[in-house]
């Protein structure tokens, strides 16, 4: 009884070890997303900053430049991301104090570069995705913001 008790506890412990593994794999490339642009960098950075403003209450904060940015410790092709920020959306989220931590991320930032072979990509948080694992109001904004950004994306790469 008590080996059958003990080959239990270890079966769990090992699919327990195998399911970590495997959330460890692959929640880089769930939360991560990117998208191969048909534009150049300059034209997918022009697409997204004018589907942005497109979009009902989103808002370009900031671009940033890492190329320049970096330019002093290494020299790096286009690689660059554009802050942006739905007000609304924020408002609702850090309305209350228990939601505030989410600040951490805020605001969101969708990345733009140009690998080696001169393809342009965009990078994306799943925001949908991280706004599930905080529940309530949390993963209701951030599963409507989810939504809009993959639509600034489709239009900003073209697709």
């Amino acid at each position: 009884m008590f080996g059958e008790v003990l080959q239990a506890f270890a079966w769990t412990v090992v699919g327990m070890v195998v399911m970590g593994l495997i959330i460890w794999i692959a929640m880089p490339r769930m939360m991560l997303v990117t998208h191969k642009s048909r534009r150049s960098y300059d034209e997918t950075l022009a697409a997204l900053n004018e589907a942005v403003k497109g979009k009902a209450d989103w808002k370009v904060l900031a671009v940033n430049d890492y190329q320049q940015a970096t330019a002093p410790f290494a020299a790096l092709g286009h690689v660059g991301s554009v802050n942006v920020c739905n007000p609304r959306y924020a408002s609702t989220i850090l309305s209350a104090d228990s939601n505030r931590i989410v600040s951490a991320f805020m605001p969101l930032a969708v990345g733009v570069y140009e690998d080696r072979t001169g393809q342009v990509y965009v990078a994306e948080m799943n925001v949908g995705l991280m706004g599930r694992m905080f529940g309530g109001v949390i993963a209701k904004v951030m599963g409507l913001a989810g939504r809009d950004l993959d639509e600034m994306v489709a239009s900003a790469t073209g697709k």
